[in-house]
């Protein structure tokens, strides 16, 4: 996997794939935003819906994997890595994604996303997977200045009662960072990016159940009656953009896939002012643009 990002990174024509990839995969998953949106306001619960999203969208996979004599492997390695991927890839931020939403609002939901690239590259850094150079670090201390305007400008927020809220949000991209060094560290050698999807994402399902049947809410998976075909489409989505996501990391390594937060922050934020009415402060773009700036720092000396 090594030398296929080192090739993505340089002038190799692959890298042009994995940047069409890129902007792919972002444009997807960031219509997850607006369409959890359109759930809530359809009646459907946060959790719930979570849960729809992942099991239907895991159970897509799987028989895409069949269909393509991919079986999913069942080795303890392989149950390991789907376990901790699946909690941390999206258990973890979705139950939070979802919980946060009702409050924040699509854009502000969706500019947490814009950390991950950061915030893995830091933790790729520390267990010695990268080696950042000193302007690698100069772009993750601008993305980190960028947090810190978002996190601490409580007049920025809609309402100054949701700044608990909004740093509830930013362990979204944390788990995100975790779930690329774990997916990258720890990818079973040989297995294809299909069938380590649909495992990754079923184990998700299997999460969100548990965090569902402790939290006593089981009787509010009926409320996804309310929007069966939003929620048919949101599992497909979340089906094809799993699987696009993993195929960018098997191409291009961790800190590059992790990237994708920046096209789904741009849909979500454009998707939010446009269909729901939302507004946001100038802090919330300067910190956007400065966090931004910070990824185009980093990417500016790739090394890995």
């Amino acid at each position: 996997m090594t030398s296929t990002a080192s090739a993505a990174s340089s002038g190799h024509p692959d890298r042009w794939s994995a940047i069409g990839l890129l902007i792919a995969t972002g444009i997807v998953f960031g219509a997850m935003f607006p369409l959890g949106k359109l759930a809530q306001q359809a009646g459907v619960s946060p959790l719930p819906w979570t849960l729809a999203m992942l099991l239907g969208g895991g159970l897509l996979l799987l028989l895409l994997s069949f269909a393509r004599k991919q079986p999913i492997e069942m080795s303890r390695r392989h149950l390991r890595y789907y376990v901790i991927a699946g909690f941390f890839t999206m258990g973890l931020p979705y139950f939070i994604l979802f919980t946060v939403m009702p409050h924040l609002g699509v854009g502000l939901s969706s500019v947490v996303y814009t950390l991950p690239p950061i915030l893995t590259l830091t933790f790729a850094a520390m267990i010695g997977l990268e080696r950042p150079g000193l302007r690698r670090v100069l772009g993750i201390g601008l993305g980190f200045i960028g947090a810190a305007i978002i996190a601490g400008q409580r007049s920025s927020l809609p309402s100054p009662d949701l700044q608990g809220w909004l740093i509830l949000a930013f362990a979204i991209p944390a788990s995100v960072a975790v779930g690329n060094i774990f997916r990258t560290r720890f990818w079973p050698p040989g297995s294809a990016a299909l069938p380590l999807s649909a495992g990754t994402m079923l184990a998700g399902g299997i999460w969100m159940t548990l965090i569902i049947l402790g939290k006593g809410q089981g009787p509010l998976i009926a409320t996804l009656g309310e929007a069966p075909l939003l929620a048919l489409l949101q599992a497909a989505l979340n089906a094809c953009q799993f699987l696009m996501f993993m195929r960018l990391q098997q191409m291009a390594g961790p800190v590059y896939v992790s990237q994708m937060g920046y096209v789904g922050t741009a849909t979500g934020l454009v998707s939010g002012a446009l269909f729901f009415g939302e507004t946001y402060s100038p802090w919330i773009w300067a910190a956007s643009a400065t966090i931004a700036a910070g990824v185009l720092v980093v990417n500016s000396d790739r090394r890995a």
